[in-house]
Protein backbone atom coordinates (compact mmCIF):
# COMPACT_ATOMS: atom_id res chain seq x y z
CA UNK A 1 0.00 0.00 0.00
CA UNK A 2 2.93 2.09 0.75
CA UNK A 3 4.93 1.55 -2.29
CA UNK A 4 1.30 2.20 -4.49
CA UNK A 5 1.10 5.65 -2.72
CA UNK A 6 4.50 6.31 -3.39
CA UNK A 7 3.98 5.62 -7.44
CA UNK A 8 0.88 7.19 -7.59
CA UNK A 9 2.53 10.73 -5.68
CA UNK A 10 5.16 10.78 -8.48
CA UNK A 11 2.92 10.10 -11.36
CA UNK A 12 0.49 12.77 -10.00
CA UNK A 13 3.30 14.91 -9.70
CA UNK A 14 2.11 16.47 -6.34
CA UNK A 15 4.79 17.90 -4.51
CA UNK A 16 5.35 16.79 -0.91
CA UNK A 17 6.88 18.76 2.61
CA UNK A 18 8.21 17.52 5.33
CA UNK A 19 5.39 17.86 7.86
CA UNK A 20 2.84 17.36 5.09
CA UNK A 21 -0.38 15.52 5.94
CA UNK A 22 1.04 12.72 3.85
CA UNK A 23 3.63 12.05 6.27
CA UNK A 24 3.31 8.54 7.73
CA UNK A 25 2.98 7.76 11.42
CA UNK A 26 4.68 4.56 11.58
CA UNK A 27 3.59 2.17 15.11
CA UNK A 28 6.48 1.20 16.84
CA UNK A 29 6.65 -1.68 20.38
CA UNK A 30 9.28 -0.74 22.49
CA UNK A 31 10.36 -3.73 24.52
CA UNK A 32 12.32 -3.92 27.93
CA UNK A 33 16.41 -4.23 27.24
CA UNK A 34 18.22 -6.52 28.37
CA UNK A 35 20.48 -6.26 31.59
CA UNK A 36 24.35 -7.49 30.48
CA UNK A 37 24.45 -8.02 34.75
CA UNK A 38 23.01 -8.77 37.72
CA UNK A 39 23.93 -5.71 39.16
CA UNK A 40 21.01 -3.64 37.51
CA UNK A 41 18.14 -3.37 39.09
CA UNK A 42 15.25 -6.12 37.55
CA UNK A 43 12.80 -3.51 37.07
CA UNK A 44 14.88 -1.18 35.68
CA UNK A 45 15.01 -2.34 31.73
CA UNK A 46 11.12 -2.16 31.54
CA UNK A 47 10.91 1.66 33.48
CA UNK A 48 13.55 2.80 31.08
CA UNK A 49 11.49 0.98 28.09
CA UNK A 50 8.55 3.31 29.44
CA UNK A 51 10.43 6.52 29.84
CA UNK A 52 11.63 6.23 26.20
CA UNK A 53 8.00 5.09 25.08
CA UNK A 54 6.13 7.44 26.78
CA UNK A 55 8.42 10.36 25.24
CA UNK A 56 8.01 8.86 21.67
CA UNK A 57 4.63 9.27 21.97
CA UNK A 58 4.30 12.48 23.16
CA UNK A 59 6.08 13.59 20.00
CA UNK A 60 3.23 12.54 18.34
CA UNK A 61 5.55 10.96 14.82
CA UNK A 62 4.76 7.68 15.79
CA UNK A 63 2.33 5.33 17.47
CA UNK A 64 3.73 3.55 20.32
CA UNK A 65 1.92 0.24 21.19
CA UNK A 66 2.43 -1.46 24.46
CA UNK A 67 4.80 -4.99 24.60
CA UNK A 68 2.58 -7.95 25.79
CA UNK A 69 4.07 -8.64 29.29
CA UNK A 70 6.40 -11.78 29.43
CA UNK A 71 7.26 -11.44 25.93
CA UNK A 72 10.73 -13.45 25.58
CA UNK A 73 13.50 -11.73 23.27
CA UNK A 74 13.52 -14.60 20.79
CA UNK A 75 9.50 -13.75 20.23
CA UNK A 76 9.99 -9.99 19.66
CA UNK A 77 9.88 -9.65 15.96
CA UNK A 78 6.84 -12.48 15.89
CA UNK A 79 5.26 -10.39 18.40
CA UNK A 80 5.84 -6.97 16.77
CA UNK A 81 4.05 -8.36 13.81
CA UNK A 82 1.08 -10.31 15.03
CA UNK A 83 0.56 -6.52 17.03
CA UNK A 84 0.50 -5.04 13.50
CA UNK A 85 3.51 -3.04 14.89
CA UNK A 86 5.90 -1.68 11.77
CA UNK A 87 8.75 -0.96 13.56
CA UNK A 88 10.03 -2.55 17.25
CA UNK A 89 13.21 -1.24 19.65
CA UNK A 90 15.16 -3.46 21.67
CA UNK A 91 18.46 -3.30 23.22
CA UNK A 92 20.97 -4.06 26.07
CA UNK A 93 22.21 -1.72 29.23
CA UNK A 94 24.97 -1.98 31.12
CA UNK A 95 25.86 -0.04 34.17
CA UNK A 96 28.35 2.50 33.93
CA UNK A 97 29.07 5.26 36.69
CA UNK A 98 25.95 6.30 38.04
CA UNK A 99 23.84 5.65 35.01
CA UNK A 100 24.29 2.71 32.66
CA UNK A 101 25.50 2.93 28.76
CA UNK A 102 22.40 1.81 26.33
CA UNK A 103 22.22 0.04 23.34
CA UNK A 104 18.98 0.87 21.35
CA UNK A 105 18.42 -0.94 17.95
CA UNK A 106 15.95 -0.04 15.95
CA UNK A 107 14.01 -3.08 14.02
CA UNK A 108 12.11 -3.01 10.68
CA UNK A 109 9.31 -5.79 11.36
CA UNK A 110 9.17 -5.96 7.45
CA UNK A 111 12.49 -7.19 6.95
CA UNK A 112 13.69 -8.42 10.17
CA UNK A 113 17.20 -6.21 9.92
CA UNK A 114 18.48 -4.06 12.30
CA UNK A 115 17.86 -0.59 10.09
CA UNK A 116 19.89 1.67 13.35
CA UNK A 117 21.73 0.68 16.00
CA UNK A 118 23.22 3.72 18.67
CA UNK A 119 24.73 3.32 21.93
CA UNK A 120 24.10 6.16 24.40
CA UNK A 121 25.18 7.12 28.40
CA UNK A 122 22.41 7.81 30.48
CA UNK A 123 22.57 9.52 33.94
CA UNK A 124 19.25 11.34 34.25
CA UNK A 125 15.87 11.31 33.26
CA UNK A 126 16.10 14.05 30.62
CA UNK A 127 18.97 11.91 29.06
CA UNK A 128 16.48 9.20 29.29
CA UNK A 129 13.55 11.49 27.65
CA UNK A 130 16.12 12.55 24.98
CA UNK A 131 16.30 9.42 24.13
CA UNK A 132 12.61 8.91 23.17
CA UNK A 133 12.92 12.28 20.78
CA UNK A 134 15.37 10.94 18.86
CA UNK A 135 14.43 7.48 18.51
CA UNK A 136 11.07 8.65 17.08
CA UNK A 137 12.57 10.85 14.56
CA UNK A 138 14.75 7.82 13.31
CA UNK A 139 11.76 5.58 12.96
CA UNK A 140 9.49 8.67 11.64
CA UNK A 141 12.53 9.29 8.81
CA UNK A 142 12.90 5.78 7.78
CA UNK A 143 9.04 5.13 7.06
CA UNK A 144 9.06 8.34 5.35
CA UNK A 145 12.10 7.92 3.26
CA UNK A 146 10.17 6.57 0.13
CA UNK A 147 8.48 9.52 0.44
CA UNK A 148 10.72 12.01 1.43
CA UNK A 149 12.89 11.03 -1.97
CA UNK A 150 9.96 12.55 -4.23
CA UNK A 151 9.73 15.67 -2.36
CA UNK A 152 11.36 17.73 0.24
CA UNK A 153 13.86 15.64 2.37
CA UNK A 154 12.63 16.01 6.59
CA UNK A 155 13.82 18.85 8.38
CA UNK A 156 16.85 18.31 10.32
CA UNK A 157 16.64 17.01 14.75
CA UNK A 158 15.80 20.39 15.98
CA UNK A 159 18.40 20.82 19.01
CA UNK A 160 16.66 19.78 22.86
CA UNK A 161 16.70 22.49 24.97
CA UNK A 162 19.02 21.78 28.04
CA UNK A 163 17.24 20.82 30.81
CA UNK A 164 17.99 23.16 34.29
CA UNK A 165 19.77 22.19 37.09
CA UNK A 166 16.95 20.65 39.46
CA UNK A 167 15.84 18.55 36.17
CA UNK A 168 19.16 16.75 36.33
CA UNK A 169 17.12 14.00 38.63
CA UNK A 170 19.98 10.99 38.66
CA UNK A 171 19.01 7.74 37.21
CA UNK A 172 22.01 6.03 39.50
CA UNK A 173 18.76 4.70 41.95
CA UNK A 174 16.76 3.42 39.18
CA UNK A 175 19.68 0.97 37.81
CA UNK A 176 21.32 -0.45 40.77
CA UNK A 177 20.19 -2.75 43.27
CA UNK A 178 18.50 -1.12 46.16
CA UNK A 179 18.39 -1.85 50.43
CA UNK A 180 14.81 -2.12 52.19
CA UNK A 181 14.91 1.63 53.91
CA UNK A 182 14.47 1.63 56.91
CA UNK A 183 11.71 1.37 58.77
CA UNK A 184 9.73 5.02 59.46
CA UNK A 185 5.90 4.91 60.77
CA UNK A 186 3.51 7.05 59.17
CA UNK A 187 0.48 8.07 60.21
CA UNK A 188 -2.57 6.01 58.44
CA UNK A 189 -4.84 8.07 57.07
CA UNK A 190 -8.37 8.61 58.53
CA UNK A 191 -10.72 8.23 54.76
CA UNK A 192 -12.02 4.69 54.65
CA UNK A 193 -11.19 1.87 51.88
CA UNK A 194 -11.74 2.74 48.46
CA UNK A 195 -14.37 -0.19 47.22
CA UNK A 196 -13.91 -0.27 43.69
CA UNK A 197 -12.14 1.40 40.65
CA UNK A 198 -14.18 4.09 39.77
CA UNK A 199 -14.28 5.41 43.18
CA UNK A 200 -10.27 5.35 43.46
CA UNK A 201 -10.02 7.98 40.83
CA UNK A 202 -12.65 9.97 41.93
CA UNK A 203 -10.45 9.92 45.55
CA UNK A 204 -7.87 11.05 44.00
CA UNK A 205 -9.00 13.59 41.56
CA UNK A 206 -10.93 15.11 44.69
CA UNK A 207 -8.35 17.69 46.99
CA UNK A 208 -8.50 19.09 50.77
CA UNK A 209 -7.39 22.08 49.89
CA UNK A 210 -9.43 24.66 48.06
CA UNK A 211 -10.72 23.63 44.62
CA UNK A 212 -8.71 24.61 41.93
CA UNK A 213 -11.27 25.52 38.40
CA UNK A 214 -10.48 22.70 35.83
CA UNK A 215 -10.70 25.37 33.00
CA UNK A 216 -9.91 28.58 32.72
CA UNK A 217 -12.42 31.71 32.88
CA UNK A 218 -15.27 31.90 29.83
CA UNK A 219 -13.39 32.33 26.30
CA UNK A 220 -10.18 32.16 27.03
CA UNK A 221 -7.82 28.83 25.73
CA UNK A 222 -5.80 27.56 27.89
CA UNK A 223 -2.07 27.48 26.69
CA UNK A 224 -1.37 24.01 28.49
CA UNK A 225 -2.26 20.74 27.36
CA UNK A 226 -1.69 17.34 29.68
CA UNK A 227 -1.47 14.14 28.19
CA UNK A 228 -2.17 11.07 29.15
CA UNK A 229 -0.19 9.59 31.10
CA UNK A 230 1.89 6.34 30.92
CA UNK A 231 3.86 4.26 33.26
CA UNK A 232 3.51 0.64 34.64
CA UNK A 233 0.73 2.66 37.18
CA UNK A 234 -2.44 1.02 36.48
CA UNK A 235 -4.54 2.56 33.99
CA UNK A 236 -7.07 3.73 37.27
CA UNK A 237 -4.05 5.61 38.96
CA UNK A 238 -2.27 7.12 35.79
CA UNK A 239 -6.10 8.97 34.42
CA UNK A 240 -6.94 10.14 37.71
CA UNK A 241 -3.14 11.53 37.74
CA UNK A 242 -3.55 12.84 34.38
CA UNK A 243 -6.79 14.38 36.16
CA UNK A 244 -5.46 16.17 38.55
CA UNK A 245 -2.80 17.78 36.84
CA UNK A 246 -5.26 19.21 34.23
CA UNK A 247 -7.36 20.53 37.30
CA UNK A 248 -4.62 21.91 39.11
CA UNK A 249 -2.40 22.99 36.06
CA UNK A 250 -5.68 24.61 34.42
CA UNK A 251 -4.31 22.33 31.50
CA UNK A 252 -6.29 20.53 28.57
CA UNK A 253 -6.18 17.29 28.23
CA UNK A 254 -5.03 15.80 24.72
CA UNK A 255 -4.17 12.27 23.34
CA UNK A 256 -0.90 13.57 21.67
CA UNK A 257 1.21 16.82 20.77
CA UNK A 258 -0.07 16.95 17.41
CA UNK A 259 -3.93 17.27 18.20
CA UNK A 260 -2.82 19.15 21.50
CA UNK A 261 -1.39 21.90 18.93
CA UNK A 262 -4.05 21.75 16.26
CA UNK A 263 -6.73 23.38 18.19
CA UNK A 264 -4.25 26.59 19.34
CA UNK A 265 -0.95 27.53 20.35
CA UNK A 266 0.15 26.52 23.27
CA UNK A 267 3.32 27.22 25.77
CA UNK A 268 3.82 23.71 26.64
CA UNK A 269 2.27 20.08 26.46
CA UNK A 270 2.65 18.16 29.87
CA UNK A 271 3.37 14.44 29.90
CA UNK A 272 5.08 11.58 31.93
CA UNK A 273 5.10 8.17 33.41
CA UNK A 274 3.64 6.80 36.80
CA UNK A 275 4.83 4.40 38.62
CA UNK A 276 3.41 2.77 41.60
CA UNK A 277 4.86 0.30 43.90
CA UNK A 278 4.33 -1.50 47.23
CA UNK A 279 6.81 -0.64 49.86
CA UNK A 280 8.06 -2.14 53.07
CA UNK A 281 8.76 0.44 55.08
CA UNK A 282 5.29 2.45 53.97
CA UNK A 283 2.33 1.41 52.21
CA UNK A 284 2.88 2.71 48.53
CA UNK A 285 5.78 4.19 46.72
CA UNK A 286 4.74 6.67 43.94
CA UNK A 287 7.70 7.83 41.27
CA UNK A 288 6.71 10.62 38.57
CA UNK A 289 8.66 11.96 36.01
CA UNK A 290 6.93 15.04 34.43
CA UNK A 291 7.95 16.98 31.21
CA UNK A 292 7.14 19.92 29.36
CA UNK A 293 7.80 19.72 25.62
CA UNK A 294 6.67 22.95 23.15
CA UNK A 295 4.63 22.01 20.37
CA UNK A 296 7.72 21.34 17.90
CA UNK A 297 8.58 18.14 20.47
CA UNK A 298 11.79 19.81 22.30
CA UNK A 299 11.70 19.33 26.14
CA UNK A 300 11.42 22.53 28.05
CA UNK A 301 10.93 21.21 31.17
CA UNK A 302 11.57 18.48 33.48
CA UNK A 303 11.91 16.96 36.91
CA UNK A 304 11.23 13.48 38.98
CA UNK A 305 9.50 12.87 41.80
CA UNK A 306 8.71 10.63 44.65
CA UNK A 307 6.39 9.85 47.46
CA UNK A 308 5.17 7.21 49.61
CA UNK A 309 1.87 6.56 51.92
CA UNK A 310 0.81 4.13 54.47
CA UNK A 311 -2.76 2.83 55.04
CA UNK A 312 -5.57 1.29 53.15
CA UNK A 313 -5.28 4.00 50.46
CA UNK A 314 -1.48 4.28 50.19
CA UNK A 315 -1.60 3.88 46.11
CA UNK A 316 -4.19 6.81 46.10
CA UNK A 317 -2.65 8.76 48.21
CA UNK A 318 1.06 8.74 47.39
CA UNK A 319 -0.35 9.61 43.99
CA UNK A 320 -2.11 12.32 44.91
CA UNK A 321 1.07 13.74 46.55
CA UNK A 322 3.46 12.67 44.22
CA UNK A 323 1.13 14.86 41.18
CA UNK A 324 0.85 17.69 43.64
CA UNK A 325 4.79 17.95 44.69
CA UNK A 326 5.03 17.59 40.58
CA UNK A 327 2.47 20.46 39.51
CA UNK A 328 3.38 23.13 42.33
CA UNK A 329 7.49 22.85 40.91
CA UNK A 330 6.37 22.96 37.70
CA UNK A 331 3.88 26.45 38.61
CA UNK A 332 7.05 27.72 40.66
CA UNK A 333 9.92 27.04 38.21
CA UNK A 334 10.77 30.20 36.67
CA UNK A 335 11.97 29.09 33.16
CA UNK A 336 8.74 26.61 33.43
CA UNK A 337 6.42 27.89 30.33
CA UNK A 338 2.92 28.21 31.59
CA UNK A 339 -0.17 29.68 31.32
Amino acid sequence: MRRFLVVLIALLGIPLTAAGPLDLKPSVIVYPFTATTSTINREASSQLATIIATQMAATGRVTVIPPPPGTERKDYLAVARAQNAEYYIAGFMSPLGDGVSVVEQVVSTTSGIVVSSNTSQLTTYADAAGQGEQLALIVSRHANRALASIGTPPPAASPTAAPTAEAQANLNRLFSRRKKPAASPTPAPSAKPVAVATAAAAALVNVTSPPVPATPAPGRQSSLAILTLGGSATTVLRDAATERIATRAHADRSTTVTAACAEHPRLAVLSGFLIVKPNAAYGSRASLALFASDCRGRTLWNRSFNSSAGGAQSAQLATQRVVDAAVLAYLSAPSAPRS
